[in-house]
Formats: C-alpha cells, sequence, structure tokens
C-alpha cells in the first residue's frame, strides 16, 4: 500500500491511496475461507464450494469484502503514520480497480486549520475559596439528595399538588371518543403542567379508586392537534394509585448505599471530603480552560459546525425514539419550530463548540496525543457489545474518538497545572 496526502484548502486534505493486486488477492482468499460457509451452493456441502464457483452465483463478495477493510486498515496505517488527523468523518471517493487489479482510491476529510497556540502546559491555577465554603459543599451534597429521591406509595390521603399518580382515563367531545384522548395507568406529576389547563388541578382532592369527571377545554390554539384547538372535552378519570417524592435522610447508611460503589464513599464525612474535592478539581478544570479556549483559530469550516449540527440532530433523534415519535412530531411538539430552527438558534453555541474541538486538537497534535484501540476498550469495557454498536452506529467512531481524545486533552493539562 502506498498513498500521498494533498490538502485541496486550508482546512481539506485527501489522502491518494494505491493498493496493490496481490494484497487485494491476498485478503479476498483470506475473506474466502473466513466467510465461504456463509454462501449455500446447490451440490456442494456448506461451506465447501471453491471461490469460483461462489463467485458465479454471488459475484466478487470476497474481493469486495477484501477492498472495504482495504480501505479502512490504509486509512488508520496513514493515521499512525503521521497523515493529518480528521477533524470531522471521512469520505471514500474515487475507488476503481484497473484491468491489472491495481486499486486506487481517495479518502477526502476536514483537517485542522491553523490555531495558535499559547502555554498550555503548567499553567498555575488560583483556585477561588469562595468555590469551596462550607455552603457550596452542602449544596452540592443537597443535589445529591434530591437526585436520590423516591416517591412512596400514599393510601391515607387524597391528591394534593406534587404527588405522582396513576390514572385511566377516557375523553369524549360530544359523546363521541377521540384519537389519543384514553389512556389506562398513565403517570402524571401533578403541577407539571403536561396536561391541558385544569387537568391537574381537578385532580386534586381524588382518592384511590375514586372517579370523575372533567370538563375542560381544549386551549386555542392546540399546537398538538390542532382540530382540537378551542373544543369543550369531557374526561373520565379513575384513580389507581397516589405517590409522594420522600428526601432520603442523609447518614452514613444513605452514603454507603448509593455511593460506595462509584466513589468509594461510606460515610457522611467522606462524601464531604469528596465532594469539596471535586468542587476543587471542577474550579481548576474550568479555569484552565477559560485560559485555552482563547488560543487564536484562524476559521472554523461550516462543515465542522454541520459535524456539531449533526451530532444535535442525532441526539433530538435519539429522544424521539425514546418516546416513539418521528423527529419532526417530537420537535413540533416541542413548540420550538423545526429542526433546522434550533439548529439556527444554537449556531454560536455549536460555533464555539466546533471551535473548542478544534483547540483541543492541536494541542492533541503539538503534545503527540491520540485515541488508541486499548483507550475506547477501556471506555466501554463495561459496557454490552451490542450496546457499545449501536452508540458506534448512532455517533461513529470519529465522534466517539473526538470525545475521548477532549478528555485526554484536558486531564494532560490539568494534571501538568501548578496550584497556588
Amino acid at each position: 500500500m502506498s498513498y500521498t496526502f494533498e490538502k485541496t484548502n486550508s482546512y481539506t486534505g485527501v489522502l491518494h491511496f494505491e493498493i496493490p493486486a496481490e494484497t487485494i488477492e491476498e485478503e479476498a482468499r483470506k475473506a474466502y475461507y473466513a466467510d465461504r460457509a456463509k454462501y449455500p451452493i446447490p451440490g456442494f456441502r456448506r461451506g465447501k464450494a471453491p471461490r469460483k464457483v461462489i463467485e458465479q452465483y454471488f459475484g466478487q463478495v470476497f474481493t469486495d469484502k477484501a477492498i472495504d477493510e482495504l480501505m479502512n486498515s490504509s486509512f488508520k496505517q496513514a493515521l499512525d503514520e503521521g497523515a493529518p488527523n480528521p477533524v470531522t468523518q471521512p469520505a471514500a471517493k474515487n475507488l476503481n480497480i484497473g484491468e491489472d487489479g491495481k486499486a486506487t482510491f481517495d479518502i477526502e476529510y476536514q483537517v485542522l486549520p491553523d490555531v495558535e497556540l499559547g502555554d498550555y502546559m503548567g499553567l498555575t491555577v488560583e483556585v477561588n475559596e469562595e468555590t469551596l465554603t462550607d455552603d457550596a459543599v452542602e449544596n452540592a451534597i443537597q443535589r445529591e439528595i434530591t437526585r436520590n429521591t423516591r416517591y412512596v406509595p400514599v393510601t391515607d390521603r387524597p391528591i394534593k399538588m406534587d404527588d405522582r399518580v396513576r390514572f385511566d382515563y377516557a375523553g369524549t367531545i360530544d359523546g363521541v371518543a377521540f384519537e389519543g384522548g384514553s389512556q389506562e395507568n398513565a403517570t402524571l406529576d401533578i403541577g407539571s403542567g403536561k396536561f391541558i389547563p385544569g387537568f391537574e388541578e381537578g385532580l386534586v382532592g381524588l382518592s384511590v379508586d375514586e372517579e370523575k369527571d372533567l370538563e375542560l377545554t381544549f386551549p386555542d390554539p392546540y399546537p398538538n392537534n390542532e382540530e382540537l384547538s378551542g373544543k369543550p372535552v369531557t374526561f373520565v378519570v379513575t384513580l389507581n394509585s397516589i405517590s409522594e417524592e420522600v428526601e432520603p435522610e442523609l447518614n452514613d447508611a444513605f452514603v454507603k448505599e448509593n455511593f460506595e460503589e462509584n466513589y468509594g464513599w461510606t460515610t457522611v464525612a467522606e462524601m464531604r471530603s469528596g465532594v469539596e474535592e471535586t468542587l476543587k478539581e471542577n474550579a481548576m478544570y474550568d479555569y484552565l480552560f477559560t485560559q485555552i479556549e482563547d488560543f487564536e483559530v484562524s476559521e472554523v469550516p461550516e462543515a465542522l459546525f454541520q459535524y456539531q449540527a449533526n451530532n444535535m440532530k442525532a441526539y433530538y433523534e435519539q429522544m424521539a425514539t425514546m418516546y416513539g415519535m418521528t423527529l419532526d412530531d417530537f420537535v413540533s411538539g416541542m413548540g420550538i419550530g423545526t429542526m433546522d430552527d434550533i439548529v439556527e438558534t444554537a449556531r454560536e453555541q455549536l460555533t464555539a463548540s466546533a471551535r473548542s474541538m478544534l483547540i483541543y486538537q492541536a494541542i492533541a497534535e503539538d503534545a503527540g496525543l491520540s485515541v488508541t484501540d486499548e483507550d475506547i476498550k477501556a471506555e466501554f469495557a463495561d459496557m454490552e457489545e451490542s450496546e457499545y454498536q449501536d452508540i458506534v452506529d448512532h455517533y461513529g467512531m470519529p465522534y466517539i474518538k473526538c470525545i475521548l481524545l477532549n478528555n485526554k486533552v484536558a486531564d494532560f493539562v490539568y494534571d501538568s497545572a501548578v496550584v497556588e
């Protein structure tokens, strides 16, 4: 395999590859022996058909697989040997197989534009002692307590505001049921405002197993379903259960149960000490990265902005899938316009993220930092293979490597800092 790198503009580069025919044939033979059992051929036991016979039925499947794998491994080898690292998803182009069996192809990608680095090693940090006050520590602990609140069943009183309830409801307009107007065992936090005005307030005072008719009117307009805008509606509600939020008591048992596995804390004293250390560490990170984010970036390529925008879109798609909705319906239901509107509103934020990404990449190249296969394995070691593959398929390996590289740069800068 041989390659050359060409920079076509200030932030776009192309790797031109050439792979000899004998290399392709060697990989194709390996593919044949690895995959031949996948191709059933009449008259042959599975896995025993000659390669030429399989290819008569299925085409050049082994050569195709060999070329795909060689394209990936050649690109990785070029990067390992010093070709500029990509800052966006690479794109393979111009694949050509010559009459002599030799393959040529290009891989185009965005490369790092000019970044003028300042000092990033040995930065002096003055931790603001206000960050470490008793109030700050106690507030952080309180957030953890709140995060671990539980809902417990209530049987001796009716619904009040802030309760969590489960109920059945059936809605009718002029005595006729309508789509989306009924559900069994729905869950609702009273006071959340998730239902139309008057619904949640109308449930207050209802006891378990009681039934109540709510005579209400849909808002006008009603973005979730314009056909219902302004129409009177009757909901027949049957209450199944009431739960109330109970905040746990801060004691050693609570700390041990909730924080020993991840943090090693078994007592309140250990938790306070750990939280204080975390606040100090966070303050250092915040200070350090306000320093390096002032480094000069010549420009943020539009393609890199779009890369960040696509990651935002992927997040919203994931949320929509969780709710069993299409992306358009999910975004519309939030009342924030279209996905394009969200991206445009977030343009400044996304551009800043892209700019930070370029700075981190520049530091990584200057300091000789990279993300290895071992780093990726360690990061996802506790994850099921299928779950890991879902993340790769959803976000793409370049994005995953970018996040891990950013973390490595952050730790590198942090570890070299001097605290005063």
